[in-house]
């Protein structure tokens, strides 16, 4: 998901939330040790961390304490007089002030004054600043912050599709779709969602037989914004696969093309049920001319969409690539080989069958 600072809304959760979202953002900061010390009276250091510092000449372990303090006014400098008193007790290398809001004027006066005479350093992370810290890690704003039940289904169903291998209903991929805008959405929820769509699409076209309710232009907002997105040229990590892997299953034009060339040749059956589509996705076999041990399965999706080819590929992470003013006979520029008769193959499949080029 994409946010904004306005999505960050301290009063929103409670003084231990904060506290939890902090000892959160110092784990992603890379400290080690951390404790944290819930509970208690309003003495010494809600946090404590250590951090190391290495280089060529010396190596050190520093002792830092975290001071939460969630307020919607400023914090007075009484509030903070028993954190000093412990830090000068215990003798840390930092003392960190983290502030929902913001340090009231006699504080900082306060703590200007004493921090000359102090052997650590004071720190004072305000909500503001706290703010632009939490947008490099768009997760815990999701976990603290999302708002509506949409962003948290999105959340839930990857993490089902990371632990469990399941992937999402078209009931809730419709249901995310409808009511999430797709700028709100980073490049790698669209991914997921575009391919977690096409690779169902079969299943998905055949509950029309008992549903009636599948829309295949549900997901036209997301390839509208995609087209417009600025990407990179090229699929990176795929590259690296380009000569090494087979193709285990999918679904797609490229299976309706062999499927029509297999089973009638140059006869068409109007009882064969032909869909049209416009994209092909592929599982991938990832080296398998290696031992067993380099094996992997991948994702590789291609989306013809207006006049753009799109290109998304997934190992571990997804990347995806755009290229404008596509054209059929333009198809050796994609990552995946189609074969040489692919333009006449798909040309003929397109006007017959689809009535159209």
């Amino acid at each position: 998901m994409i946010y904004k600072k306005e999505d960050i809304k301290f009063e929103t959760i409670s003084p231990r939330a904060f506290e939890n979202l902090c000892y959160d953002l110092i784990i992603k900061y890379g400290y080690n040790d951390v404790i944290w010390r819930k509970g208690g009276a309003d003495d010494g250091r809600d946090i404590e961390a250590k951090l190391g510092f290495n280089n060529a000449i010396k190596s050190k372990q520093t002792k830092w304490f975290f001071e939460c303090k969630h307020y919607t006014k400023g914090v007075p400098p009484e509030h903070l007089f028993s954190k000093v008193a412990w830090a000068d007790a215990e003798n840390p290398d930092f003392l960190i002030i983290f502030c929902s809001s913001y340090i009231s004027n006699n504080a900082r006066t306060w703590l200007d004054k004493i921090s000359m005479y102090k052997s650590y350093e004071i720190v004072v992370i305000e909500g503001e600043e706290i703010k632009e810290r939490l947008l490099n890690y768009p997760e815990l704003v999701e976990i603290y912050f999302s708002n509506t039940r949409y962003e948290k289904l999105l959340t839930d169903i990857k993490d089902f599709k990371i632990k469990f291998n399941i992937e999402p209903s078209y009931e809730l991929i419709k249901e995310i779709i409808t009511n999430i805008k797709p700028e709100k959405l980073d490049i790698h929820d669209i991914c997921f969602l575009l391919v977690s769509f096409h690779k169902q699409y079969n299943d998905f076209y055949l509950r029309n037989d008992r549903y009636g309710d599948f829309i295949p232009e549900i997901i036209d907002p997301l390839l509208q914004f995609v087209k417009n997105y600025c990407l990179k040229d090229d699929l990176k990590i795929f590259k690296n696969y380009n000569d090494n892997y087979d193709w285990l299953d999918g679904c797609g034009f490229m299976f309706e093309i062999e499927n029509l060339h297999y089973s009638y040749k140059d006869e068409y059956d109007e009882e064969w049920d032909i869909k049209c589509l416009n994209f092909n996705h592929y599982v991938l076999h990832l080296n398998p001319k290696k031992s067993q041990d380099h094996w992997k399965l991948a994702d590789y999706l291609l989306i013809f969409y207006k006049d753009v080819a799109i290109e998304i590929f997934y190992l571990e992470s997804y990347e995806i690539r755009v290229i404008k003013d596509f054209k059929i006979e333009d198809y050796k520029k994609l990552n995946i080989d189609l074969g040489d008769d692919f333009v006449k193959d798909f040309t003929d499949y397109k006007f017959k069958f689809c009535g159209c080029l």
